[in-house]
C-alpha cells in the first residue's frame, strides 16, 4: 500500500483509497479487501492440500490477488492544524477508550475529531496501545475474542493495517508488544 500526497486543498476530508482507478471512501472497501485476502488465503490451502485438483487458474490468482491488493493506494486526510493536540490526545487513550478520548478532547479542548482524526493526533501506537489495554480487559471478562472482534467493528474501530476485526486479529494484538 503506497500513500499519494497532493496539494494540501486537494487532500480528502476522509482517508480514500484508489480501487479501480477511482477513489473510493476506505471504510467502503477495508470489507472487501478483508474478503479478497480470505478468498486467496483458502484458494491456497486448496492448492496445497489437493495439489491434483489444482489447475493453472487457480494457481496464477493467488498471487495475482495479492499483488492487486498491495498496488492500492491510500491517501490520507490533512493532519489536525492543532498539533499541540497529540501529546494530549495520546495521554488520553492511555487510561480510556478512543470514543471517551473523543468526547473529552470536545469537552475540554474544543477539539471537535472523528476517529481517525484521534488516531492521526495520538499516534497509532498509542491508539494500539488503548485497544490492547481493552482486549485484555474483555479477556479477564471472559469476553471471547469473536464477541470483542464483534464490538469494536460495530464501532467502527479500524484494524491496524485496515480491514475488519476479526478472531485472528483481536490475538495478534493481545499477542503484540504494543
Amino acid at each position: 500500500m503506497t500513500m499519494t500526497l497532493k496539494k494540501k486543498d486537494e487532500l480528502p476530508e476522509q482517508p480514500m483509497i484508489r480501487f479501480d482507478g477511482k477513489w473510493v471512501p476506505a471504510h467502503d472497501v477495508w470489507s472487501k479487501m478483508e474478503t479478497a485476502n480470505v478468498v486467496a488465503d483458502v484458494i491456497e490451502r486448496f492448492n496445497n492440500n489437493f495439489p491434483q485438483l489444482a489447475n493453472s487458474d487457480t494457481r496464477e490468482v493467488v498471487p495475482l490477488v495479492r499483488q492487486r491488493l498491495k498496488n492500492i493506494e491510500l491517501q490520507m486526510p490533512a493532519r489536525d492544524q492543532r498539533p499541540e493536540l497529540g501529546p494530549i490526545a495520546a495521554r488520553l487513550l492511555d487510561s480510556m477508550s478512543p470514543e471517551d478520548a473523543i468526547e473529552v478532547m470536545a469537552n475540554e479542548h474544543a477539539a471537535q475529531l472523528d476517529l481517525l482524526q484521534l488516531i492521526q493526533l495520538a499516534g497509532e501506537q498509542n491508539y494500539a496501545k488503548s485497544l490492547r489495554r481493552e482486549a485484555v480487559e474483555c479477556r479477564l471478562n471472559r469476553i471471547s475474542p469473536e464477541q470483542t472482534a464483534q464490538l469494536w467493528n460495530d464501532l467502527a474501530r479500524p484494524a491496524p493495517g485496515g480491514g475488519q476485526w476479526g478472531i485472528d486479529t483481536i490475538g495478534a494484538l493481545l499477542d503484540s508488544d504494543v
